[in-house]
């Protein structure tokens, strides 16, 4: 009993030295506390803690220690995405304090532009996901939950610098009152450039290790406002502002074509975000909302080809100007002691105004305007059956209907002079069914299993977008759907070390996928001639696989965190000749972190993850290799509220890479400090 007062003691004095702040319980969609009955045990969480321990700037990094997680990045839009047990961030939503987040275009969003300073935690969904979040999470869900305050002043401030002429700077100040709080966090991140490893041989338009046009910013202002009336009620303001500019980094691999010779810049990546989120008691019953309007804006030069006469020299520009905005509704119903139900109701307007390109000679087109509604219905029964079972009964109804989709002339070369009309406009819903069942089987031994169907809706992207000229449009797509089976475990079973299991086997239908060889005459839908592509239902796709992690504490000095996934995700059923697998998942991964503290003010984390090939064609005809990755922190802390950090990442310059001719960065090197009061 000693020892276990003395590790709580120091593990509270630890935690309370470098972390701010409480988790912002209104933000939360699952329930995880094991309090509530509706609480959902297949969620994983990405603490403030593990995002401090491994100097995570960004939400991608931030998700590295996650079972069935993966970075993913997009060379051709120098984006930084994860997948889901083999889903694309497409399939796989995004949400800040349960609030949508994605673009409305093609429901892309780069992670990379997403800073975790005032994160104060990441709920991960995958099998189960509550049907409270609304349409689109096939693949999964991810909740982004910001901090609340919990003293009458408290705050924190901190700066950095890290290789690459790269810094980071950030503040927040925050205040509890009895009946409101106030939070005001900002924070500012830039570098010119990364290394690339010294492994690297130059090839196609990068030459030396300094990555060519890898320049980044990133500002971020987040604002919360609160009042609290009484114990059970609440309601909240938040307003978050980002602004942020990116090169993308030149393909860096032998290759020729368009897509090899991209000499691209965001000069805007801004989104902004109002949403209020209210929680009110009737009763034993409650009754949240969340309304919310986002807007998001880019503009992209196109300044030729790069190493050439024509470098610099800004060829066209092309941005979007979109907009999502909408509301939630949730009752928590009480209907008896052990029965809870829950009802939501949700309504997302998605606007997409393409403002296509101003050329070389100043001609500016019109702008193209695309917009679409997405209905959710939501239900999740849940009955304590004993004090051991319980089970929980959800689904959704969610429709997705076209509302405008506007073409004009003009072509990838030539810009278009005037709106001609629009394109054919189609809806599409689904209904998705999921039940869970957990047994308690002891205090620290949990089993469940769950079946869950869900739905992805086709994206106006996939719709409209002729992608250059090389796609027929197809405006009639179906929603995707899939069928997940899972079982797990939650297991402390010997004291301070608590494991957990799960084995999974999705499988889906009617998967949008793109097709080649067609051909089509129509010269109002896109790509004309023999050699057209088009977006189509038709893959069906298996991902199976299991994720099983372990976390430790092992004495007042040490604790530990490993964890292995295994996923086998190929494609059963194609119109694409030779298609066997997804791209981009790796079937082996292994995370370990280990931190050691020999005195309480220091504490020393190494980190090693290693993922396995990644097939980068569907055929299986090119594939990145396998690597391993050790980075390592070093914190001390000379008075309890300030702590001094250095580490290396990529502690042995391992070249790899996620997508061919866009290596990861090198060996780096980072040195940072905050204060917290």
């Amino acid at each position: 009993m000693r020892k276990q007062l003395c590790l709580g003691v120091m593990l509270s004095l630890v935690a309370s030295s470098v972390l701010l702040a409480e988790t912002f319980e209104l933000g939360k969609i699952e329930v995880t506390s094991e309090k509530d009955i509706s609480a959902n045990p297949s969620v994983d969480v990405v603490t403030s803690e593990t995002i401090k321990e491994t100097d995570a700037k960004t939400v991608v990094d931030a998700l590295q220690s996650t079972p069935g997680v993966y970075a993913d990045y997009t060379g051709a839009r120098g984006e930084s995405k994860v997948r889901v047990r083999g889903f694309s961030s497409t399939r796989v939503p995004i949400y800040i304090d349960g609030i949508p987040i994605y673009v409305p275009y093609d429901h892309n969003i780069d992670l990379g532009r997403f800073k975790t300073y005032d994160i104060g935690e990441i709920d991960v969904s995958k099998g189960y996901v509550s049907p409270m979040y609304g349409a689109n999470t096939m693949g999964g869900a991810i909740n982004l939950i910001t901090k609340k305050p919990t003293k009458e002043l408290e705050g924190e401030v901190g700066v950095g610098a890290f290789s690459g002429n790269g810094y980071e700077e950030y503040a927040t100040m925050a205040t509890k009152q009895e009946l409101y709080y106030g939070m005001i966090s900002v924070s500012n991140v830039s570098r010119d450039y990364y290394k690339i490893s010294n492994d690297y041989d130059s090839a196609g338009h990068q030459e030396g290790h300094k990555r060519s046009n890898s320049e980044s910013g990133d500002k971020k202002l987040n604002l919360k406002v609160g009042y609290t009336p009484n114990s059970t009620d609440e309601y909240s303001f938040n307003y978050i502002v980002q602004r942020g500019d990116k090169e993308q980094p030149w393909y860096a691999a032998s290759g020729s074509g368009t897509a090899y010779n991209r000499n691209w810049d965001w000069t805007d990546w801004d989104k902004t975000s109002y949403y209020v989120i209210t929680k009110t008691a009737i009763g034993e019953h409650y009754l949240k909302t969340r309304l919310f309007y986002d807007s998001f804006y880019n503009k992209l030069l196109n300044k030729g080809t790069p190493q050439s006469a024509t470098q610099d020299v800004v060829q066209d520009t092309s941005g979007y100007d979109d907009n999502t905005y909408g509301g939630i509704v949730e009752g928590d119903i009480k209907i008896a002691e052990n029965h809870l139900l829950k009802l939501s109701a949700s309504k997302k307007y998605d606007n997409h105004v393409d403002q296509a390109y101003k050329n070389t000679t100043g001609v500016q087109s019109p702008d193209l305007k695309d917009a679409s509604e997405t209905l959710s219905l939501g239900l999740e029964y849940t009955w304590k059956l004993t004090d051991k079972l319980t089970w929980t009964l959800g689904g959704s109804y969610d429709k997705n209907e076209v509302t405008k989709a506007e073409y004009g002339n003009g072509s990838s070369s030539v810009p278009r002079t005037k709106i001609l009309g629009e394109f054919p406009k189609y809806d599409s819903d689904a209904y998705n069914p999921q039940t869970i069942l957990s047994y308690q089987a002891t205090k620290d031994l949990l089993f469940y299993g769950s079946v869950s169907q869900k739905s992805n809706m086709p994206t106006l992207k996939d719709r409209y977008s002729s992608r250059f000229g090389d796609y027929i449009l197809n405006p009639s797509l179906d929603a995707e759907r899939s069928t997940t089976y899972e079982i797990g475990t939650d297991w402390a079973f010997v004291e301070d070390h608590h494991a957990k299991v799960a084995l999974f086997y999705t499988k889906t239908k009617d998967y949008i996928a793109s097709v080649s060889g067609l051909t089509n005459t129509d010269t109002t839908l896109g790509c004309t001639g023999t050699n057209c592509k088009q977006m189509q239902n038709f893959d069906q796709e298996e991902h199976k696989g299991a994720e099983v992690s372990l976390n430790s504490q092992w004495n007042e000095q040490l604790r530990s965190t490993v964890s292995y996934t295994y996923i086998d995700a190929t494609i059963e059923e194609s119109k694409t000749a030779n298609a066997k697998y997804t791209t981009d998942t790796p079937k082996h991964s292994y995370y370990a972190s280990l931190t050691y503290s020999p005195i309480h003010s220091v504490d020393i984390t190494p980190i090693v993850r290693h993922e396995g090939k990644r097939y980068s064609t569907v055929s299986g005809s090119e594939e990145s290799s396998a690597y391993t990755v050790a980075d390592i922190r070093v914190a001390y802390r000379p008075i309890k509220d300030l702590e001094l950090a250095i580490g290396i990442k990529n502690l042995f310059d391992e070249y790899y890479y996620y997508n061919n001719g866009y290596a990861q960065e090198g060996r780096n090197y980072y040195a940072n400090a905050r204060y917290t009061f």
